[in-house]
């Protein structure tokens, strides 16, 4: 009965105020959620990019290492063969005598992450783009640069330059300016 008497006299005290949220104080907190969620949206956007870029790149890499690699343990020239295929760079490493038509062991990249429209020189023949390398993993034929992006903008590419005949690589990155070779990506 006591129990009663307390809950009926909260009911009846006018100073007694209900927990919880006003609607207006409910509005202000989405308002302000809805604002740091428009402020933070393209950063990380443009984030995860960079990132798809990043590891696109990085594999494209390690693709031609694997390749030169392959060289030099089975004693014979091989392709490291890239190409792009519904948004999606594929590579695939192969003897010299198998033309890129005929593999059909094509691994997939980064999917969204494509061939740049500037600074792609390896040596390309029907949309394939490829470097090759002898038995003792030197490089075969004209060096190049392979560049990747996700739009236009020459700041977010990333490109892998075959720049020594005896196979060395090395990792570039877009810049706005041209270097003295006239390349973006270096």
């Amino acid at each position: 009965m006591a129990h009663l008497s307390r809950q009926s006299a909260r009911l009846s005290d006018p100073q007694a105020q209900p927990a919880g949220f006003t609607l207006i104080e409910g509005l202000i907190v989405v308002a302000i959620m809805g604002l740091l969620a428009a402020i933070a949206a393209p950063s990380f956007f443009s984030f995860w990019q960079q990132r798809k870029i990043n590891i696109t790149q990085d594999m494209v890499y390690q693709a031609l290492r694997v390749t030169q690699t392959d060289a030099m343990q089975q004693h014979q020239s091989r392709r490291c063969s890239l190409r792009e295929r519904n948004g999606r760079i594929e590579w695939a490493s192969h003897p010299e005598s198998t033309l890129a038509s005929q593999v059909t062991n094509w691994q997939p990249l980064v999917d969204g992450v494509g061939f740049a429209d500037i600074d792609n020189t390896l040596v390309a023949s029907g949309g394939v783009y490829y470097a090759k390398f002898d038995m003792y993993g030197n490089v075969q034929g004209q060096l190049g640069t392979v560049t990747v992006a996700m739009s236009d903008r020459k700041t977010t590419h990333r490109c892998v330059v075959v720049s020594t005949m005896i196979g060395a690589m090395r990792k570039g990155t877009g810049h706005t300016t041209a270097n003295s070779n006239e390349r973006f990506c270096y």
